[in-house]
């Protein structure tokens, strides 16, 4: 059954990309452009993260097409930040100076495909199949509690989380009752999820999403990082027998947090995809993330400049998390 929310459907599924998030930092000259993902074919529509202004091919932007880049034109309404302006922003919201662009594309997206995961999750399945209400606890940091989607802070257009995101998802896919407990709280690191497992078992969940890293980065090898997600995970296996866990790697930061060591994500990464098998599934966020910056400017998926997503990047959040799901 598909999505009802398009933009909910993982884009490598899909010939249409819907408000990819891009920002625009000046060059020395004054011009500024930005890279998309995918060489666009037709865009559709380029407004304000708020969607409240609509901007105008060849008064607003131009469009390298064959580049997949977008550009401001002179005198353009989108708005642009330097260099300078982004190494102080200190965490301020990104929110007005990112611009979505919608667009169709034919580009072969086989590369940004996540393996397979299906059947490691039957107990969910079997849920689905029968259209039983299902329970949903996350546990996780400030990015799995909402920071820094729009809705998280009540701006337009109000979308929230990638938990939220989520579940409202399967509620609609799947015509079932979807009852979400987001126990994240911001600056947690999976040690002090390691104190919480009574409010995660006591949810009496279906599914267990556990989404940490960001802050573990700041002081956590991959070893200890990843002995407390499985310690954490056998604790609530001990006590909510049926719980089946969908593990998140984190995203990555910019390049202006500079308090985290970098190299450890994609330890944690790797390490986080030796706890998967039979009941357990892992969201790559990691691994997509990297992808996307290799093409894209990292503050074009930021929604404070250093450590949290915006509102394109908790979909994407929310994509990985229901293709590994759904299997």
């Amino acid at each position: 059954m598909p999505l009802p929310d398009p933009s909910l459907v993982p884009f490598w599924l899909s010939p249409t990309m819907y408000g990819e998030s891009v920002t625009f930092i000046a060059r020395e000259d004054g011009t500024a452009e930005a890279s998309l993902l995918f060489p666009p074919d037709a865009v559709l529509a380029v407004t304000s993260s708020s969607a409240d202004v609509v901007f105008i091919e060849g008064a607003d932007y131009a469009v390298d097409r064959a580049a997949g880049r977008i550009a401001r034109t002179e005198g353009s309404r989108m708005p642009v930040t330097s260099r300078e302006a982004l190494a102080a922003a200190d965490g301020a919201l990104t929110h007005e100076r990112t611009v979505a662009v919608t667009y169709t594309h034919s580009a072969d997206t086989l590369a940004w495909r996540p393996p397979d995961s299906g059947g490691a999750l039957p107990r969910l399945a079997q849920r689905f199949r029968r259209g039983e209400p299902l329970t949903i606890c996350l546990t996780g940091d400030s990015i799995s509690e909402g920071y820094d989607a729009s809705g998280f802070h009540g701006l337009a257009p109000h979308q929230p989380g990638f938990g939220r995101l989520v579940a409202d998802a399967l509620e609609q896919q799947h015509g079932a009752p979807v009852r979400l407990h987001n126990l994240a709280k911001a600056g947690s690191t999976a040690a002090d999820a390691l104190w919480d497992t009574a409010r995660i078992t006591a949810a009496k969940p279906d599914l267990v999403i556990v989404a940490f890293g960001m802050n573990d980065a700041c002081y956590a090898d991959a070893g200890e990082f990843v002995t407390n997600v499985s310690t954490l995970m056998q604790r609530v296996g001990e006590e909510a027998g049926d719980a089946e866990f969908l593990i998140v790697s984190p995203m990555l930061p910019t390049p202006e947090c500079a308090w985290l060591v970098a190299t450890r994500f994609d330890e944690y990464r790797a390490a986080l995809a030796d706890l998967t098998g039979h009941g357990t599934v892992l969201a790559d966020v990691t691994g997509l993330w990297t992808k996307a910056v290799a093409r894209k400017e990292p503050h074009d998926l930021s929604g404070n400049g250093l450590n949290h997503p915006n509102d394109f990047g908790h979909r994407l959040y929310a994509q990985l998390i229901l293709a590994a799901i759904a299997g």
